[in-house]
């Protein structure tokens, strides 16, 4: 009897154990499906449908930029373009939630940087430094920098230099630096624009395929090295170029959907300095 007791108690144990085990068992496989959800071809089709959707509001946004800057003058129809652009950025963010995506933010690696000019980027805003590294031939017994250059040009040029270079800075995280031949324009660590000068035209260099844009702008592809990751050139002369200029950095920014945001940037104050000032300031030097 005793034998018996002994057998059905270890019996009862043993069912019980196994119960146990099987519900665990269940917990954990029904823990891993929601954790490790596999994607269904219907959410990968709204998640194109989304992205389709995207695209197409990025477009109105740089064509609602466009005649934005048109009509700058203009306050009134200047505000409702700007209700128009929230508006579209509204709708952009609603997307996103629907669908359940997030921006991507966008790291891109850069040659042409070194780890501290990384650093350096992700801490400032606008701030300009000069390099002093005078590897740069020219024919004339002074070597001058890009910003020598510029202090010795018109008022007219350094005009266009400024608008060209304030607009680039009005799209968020579009940050600046100088380098002894240019200004370049960085997205993260990703270099989308560049600015030289030749003669009194403002060179502005673009991360575009000028084939894209041959048909509606006057632009060329450039085979220098140095601009490799901005082979698209377009030359601003004038108040007409400029124009076509803003237009042509609102489909680039529209490329990395990054936002035109208003703010005001400094325009510095550049006035002529003879050869001898510039070469004891460091931005330019004899041979």
């Amino acid at each position: 009897m005793g034998n018996v007791l002994l057998l059905s108690s270890a019996y009862s144990w043993f069912i019980g154990l196994l119960v146990m085990m099987i519900v665990m068992a269940v917990l954990f496989v029904a823990i891993a499906m929601v954790s490790l959800k596999p994607v269904r071809l219907d959410d990968l089709e709204d998640y194109s449908a989304a992205q389709a959707a995207k695209k197409l509001l990025a477009k109105r946004e740089a064509e609602l930029l466009t005649e934005y800057r048109n009509n700058e003058g203009n306050a009134e129809i200047a505000a409702a373009i700007m209700e128009k652009i929230r508006d579209v950025s509204t709708a952009e963010q609603l997307i996103d939630e629907l669908a359940g995506t997030k921006p991507v933010s966008m790291t891109f690696a850069d040659d042409s940087l070194s780890a501290e000019e990384i650093e350096s980027l992700e801490n400032e805003t606008e701030k300009v430094s000069i390099e002093h590294t005078f590897t740069a031939q020219e024919d004339s017994g002074i070597k001058k920098s890009f910003t020598a250059k510029l202090i010795q040009s018109p008022d007219t040029v350094k005009v266009l230099y400024f608008e060209a270079k304030n607009c680039l800075l009005c799209y968020e995280k579009t940050k600046a630096r100088m380098h002894w031949n240019n200004e370049k324009f960085y997205i993260g660590k990703r270099n989308v624009a560049t600015l030289t000068l030749s003669g009194k035209t403002i060179c502005l260099y673009l991360a575009l395929n000028p084939d894209e844009y041959s048909d509606s702008f006057d632009v060329k592809a450039t085979k220098s090295e140095a601009y490799a990751n901005t082979p698209c050139l377009f030359r601003i002369k004038g108040d007409k170029s400029l124009k076509k200029a803003k237009e042509l950095i609102a489909l680039l920014m529209t490329d990395y959907g990054v936002m035109y945001v208003k703010t005001n940037h400094s325009i510095y104050a550049m006035p002529y300095e003879d050869d001898d000032a510039l070469v004891a300031k460091g931005l330019a030097r004899k041979d």
